[in-house]
């Protein structure tokens, strides 16, 4: 059974000082051409680009075609972080509860941080998700410095 999450509008919002903030916006989805889909054995995942709210989204198709595994949209994305910021975006989907992951993976490729969000419920309309900095943990790699200072890969990963 195919199933699909949906993302309009990734974007960062930075807090430069306790009192002033910028948003970047990373990807407008306008064009999807810099994501990739990534899926394990046996399991099948596309990406097209679709309507949002407003403008352009990008969807991830994905079959675990009777398996256990994962299903990925993944680009290069480098990212230097401030004392503080947030990820915010727009989601939604169809398809049964499921871990959703987000990811952001360093030049090494060997050192990863996450957001893990375990039996997550898709919704069914669009509802906007914050990923702020006390969400986002070190997950794994060789570095010891745990901290998020920068990163090349965004991931979102079901």
């Amino acid at each position: 059974m195919r199933f699909r999450i949906l993302l309009l509008a990734l974007s960062l919002l930075l807090a430069v000082q306790a009192r002033a903030t910028s948003l970047r916006v990373l990807d407008g989805f306008e064009g999807i051409g810099s994501w990739k889909a990534v899926a394990s054995d046996s399991v099948s995942a596309s990406l097209r680009q679709v309507d949002g709210v407003d403008g352009r989204a990008m969807c991830l198709d994905y079959d675990f075609n009777g398996v256990s595994g994962y299903a990925v949209a993944r680009r290069d994305l480098p990212l230097a972080y401030p004392d503080n910021y947030e990820f915010t975006l727009q989601l939604r989907g169809s398809g049964p509860v499921n871990n959703l992951e987000f990811k952001l993976g360093d030049a090494s490729g060997e050192n990863v941080w996450w957001v893990d969000k375990p039996n997550f419920p898709l919704p069914r309309r669009w509802t906007p998700l914050k990923l702020k900095k006390r969400h986002i943990a070190f997950a794994w790699g060789p570095t010891q410095a745990r901290a998020l200072r920068k990163s090349q890969t965004f991931e979102l990963t079901v």
